[in-house]
């Protein structure tokens, strides 16, 4: 994984994940848990700056529902 860092723009590509597996469906579910798990918990994926100043922008419920499917019952 590569995360970019520092002043961004919304239309920036600023993630890469790379995955390799056996079967493909196994590197498609690896990415969509490393990008759901980013998205809940990685502070630094939720920091945005104005020009009124810099806020930190809560998760969504969705972000925390979609990393909750990866846990085992």
């Amino acid at each position: 994984m590569i995360h970019r860092v520092g002043s961004l723009e919304p239309s920036d590509q600023i993630v890469f994940v790379g995955t390799a597996s056996a079967h493909r469906q196994n590197a498609f579910d690896a990415t969509r848990f490393i990008m759901d798990y980013l998205k809940s918990e990685a502070p630094f994926w939720k920091k945005q700056s104005t020009e009124e100043g810099e806020e930190w922008i809560e998760s969504r419920q969705s972000d925390a529902e979609a990393l909750e499917t990866w846990q085992e019952p």
